[in-house]
């Protein structure tokens, strides 16, 4: 993950310095990736401070788990600033330093770098560290108690006017644009490359060789990328590899590389969630070895199973071989067995020794000894026996096998599915809810109690699939290209009243709803029907997925539900399930009245005369309009007030 920008900390202070600016810190955590957490409260809110040190700060409405022992630093740092209240935050000029300023039985400072060699320091007034997270030797500063504190060199901030400066001066021509705008213009690599690419100039070419309409095009492209640092649409990052980054805007670099994005309401909001899949990807790394190294050992006590297994089956095959041989010649070899010298019969190999009263008996590698004191029939009948008790011993190895590949595959399932249990415990306890998987997704309790989930888009459709739908399961989509599919848990023991249900979610959620259509076809399959490789010769689009066998349809009409609980929580899905759990709820259908507008009349329609204060109306109408499908339609009725039902 990169450490955050300056002008990426400016924003995300921005966004929370009226929080925590006059909260007072409750308690300091050092957590066990490095970070600290202040828990903080104030007359209208309590929540958590995460300082990563090298990385980024954020401030979470709730609070994550704790390690049970605090380190040394961290009791020394607890000790300084436990009970003190911020009075003032602030990042230093054109540095990824944030110093807050403490009051209380003293005032302090509580200075957090994220520098490359981040750290958190806490200082008197006259700038003497009392503690600090690291020790850190540099060239022209020490960090250490006891020492001063210093600044880096200070450097002007970023801004349009040292870009401008940069350009026109060319005092390295030589040098590559792309190093210009990343060192001496302060940008960083990040921004240098967006810059570049928006602007349509090669990375690689020289300041040198830039003419004067591709400089002011530079300028011009900048412009409006600090625009959109300071004002664009947060979003999360992820590769396709699974690495993560939070953004102040859709970067197109990051876009052209195959990232996907997920918007998000802040970038404060951006940091945690980046940094909880982060810490959840370094955990899970930390768990794949540990089952990695399990996965070795048994696959090694399966193979040496299966090859001594094997090595026995041909015992056992060579020794009954042998012994139906010298059963149909035992009539020869009784006649031979004081013979001395070598003789062969049916292929065998035999030689007596009638010094040491043996005979040898050998046929394609396998060699058995005979009496000639003892009938050759009673013999072989033991060369019979031999031979299944080799074969049995051969079958309770691939039988220890096969339980070990069982275990195996437990724990490749174990590795599959660690990675979101390890995000959920990584990630910050916001509320209780948070803790489901199907949050992520939309989703509605069906009127019989049956769970519905569905994705929001192509990949979170696929996403939904490969990671939650289990055999007992059904699949439903609707018959129209962009739908969403939908999963009703344990469908297989629904009703048809769950399934309709299903149904009519998959139909509302789809693009027949954006094209204003009343009814919709649907089908249903079972999960062993999806495959997402397609047939050889073919190509499966993005976010695509194969259907195989037969499809059940249902002809469903295109209405949602929204309704509210007693608890003001928003419930929405088909009228039938949402008529189960609400209190009062109102019916949509497609048309052309924009979300904005229908949030309004909704809430007023739920709530008539209720008085809540502005943010939980805020908030409800946010979630209102996230829930109307494509933002547009219709309000059919609103519903009487039904009474909980549970």
């Amino acid at each position: 993950m990169e450490p955050a920008s300056y002008f990426e900390l400016r924003r995300a202070l921005r966004e929370i310095s009226g929080l925590i600016v006059g909260a007072r810190i409750l308690k300091l955590y050092h957590m066990d990736d490095g970070s600290i957490i202040l828990k903080l409260r104030s007359e209208s809110f309590s929540g958590e401070l995460r300082i990563v040190p090298g990385l980024f700060f954020y401030f979470v409405h709730g609070g994550y788990e704790k390690p049970i022992e605090l380190s040394q630093v961290g009791k020394m740092m607890r000790s300084l600033i436990e009970g003190m209240r911020i009075s003032g935050a602030s990042l230093v000029e054109g540095e990824r330093i944030l110093i807050m300023e403490l009051e209380g039985r003293q005032r302090l400072n509580m200075i957090c770098e994220f520098l490359p060699k981040g750290t958190i320091v806490v200082s008197d007034e006259a700038g003497r560290i009392l503690a600090c997270l690291q020790r850190l030797e540099m060239r022209d500063r020490r960090i250490a108690p006891g020492e001063r504190y210093i600044l880096p060199p200070l450097k002007p901030a970023p801004s349009l006017e040292t870009l401008k400066e940069v350009l026109e001066r060319r005092h390295a021509p030589e040098k590559k644009i792309v190093s210009i705008l990343a060192s001496e213009a302060g940008l960083g690599g990040r921004y240098a490359e967006e810059i570049l690419q928006l602007a349509g100039i090669s990375r690689s070419r020289k300041i040198s060789e830039l003419s004067a309409e591709e400089v002011s095009r530079i300028l011009e492209v900048a412009r409006e990328v600090f625009a959109m640092i300071d004002n664009g649409q947060p979003v999360v990052a992820f590769s396709p590899d699974g690495v993560v980054q939070p953004l102040p805007y859709p970067m197109k670099i990051y876009e052209s590389r195959g990232w996907r994005f997920e918007r998000v309401e802040s970038l404060n909001d951006a940091f945690r969630i980046a940094y909880e899949h982060y810490l959840a990807s370094m955990l899970e790394q930390e768990k794949r070895r540990v089952l990695e190294e399990k996965l070795r050992d048994l696959e090694k006590r399966i193979g040496e199973r299966r090859a001594k297994a094997d090595e026995l089956s041909a015992r056992a095959i060579g020794l009954r071989r042998i012994a139906e041989k010298l059963f149909q010649a035992s009539g020869q070899i009784e006649s031979l067995k004081h013979v001395p010298g070598k003789h062969d019969i049916d292929g065998m190999r035999i030689s007596v020794d009638e010094r040491s009263r043996k005979m040898l008996v050998s046929d394609d590698g396998v060699e058995v000894e005979l009496s000639p004191d003892e009938p050759i029939m009673r013999q072989v009948s033991r060369i019979f026996d031999e031979a299944k008790k080799v074969m049995s011993a051969a079958e309770k190895l691939r039988a220890e096998a096969d339980e070990l590949e069982k275990r195996v595959e437990k724990l490749r399932e174990l590795m599959r599915k660690s990675a979101e249990e390890l995000l959920l415990r990584v990630s910050a306890r916001i509320k209780p809810s948070r803790a489901k998987w199907y949050e992520r997704y939309r989703w509605f309790i069906t009127s019989e109690g049956f769970l519905a989930v569905a994705g929001k888009d192509a990949s979170s459709n696929i996403a939904l699939l490969k990671k939650h739908l289990e055999p007992d399961d059904l699949v439903f989509h609707a018959e129209v290209r962009g739908a969403a599919a939908v999963i009703l848990k344990n469908g297989r023991s629904s009703s048809e009243q769950s399934r309709i249900e299903a149904a009519q979610f998959a139909a509302v959620y789809s693009r027949a709803w954006k094209e204003g259509l009343r009814t919709m076809t649907v089908y249903y399959v079972e999960p062993d029907q999806i495959s997402f490789e397609p047939p050889s010769g073919h190509y499966l689009p993005r976010g695509g997925f194969i259907i195989k066998g037969e499809r059940h349809y249902i002809q469903t009409r295109l209405e949602l539900a929204i309704g509210i609980t007693e608890d003001l929580e928003l419930v929405y899905g088909p009228p039938t399930a949402v008529a189960e759990r609400a209190k009062s709820y109102v019916k949509l259908e497609p048309g052309s009245k924009h979300a904005d507008e229908l949030a309004d009349m909704i809430l007023k329609k739920l709530l008539p005369g209720v008085e809540l204060d502005l943010k939980t109306i805020r908030d409800l109408k946010e979630q209102i309009k996230e829930i109307i499908p494509y933002g547009r339609g219709n309000l059919v009725e609103a519903v009487e007030e039904l009474g909980i039902k549970k």
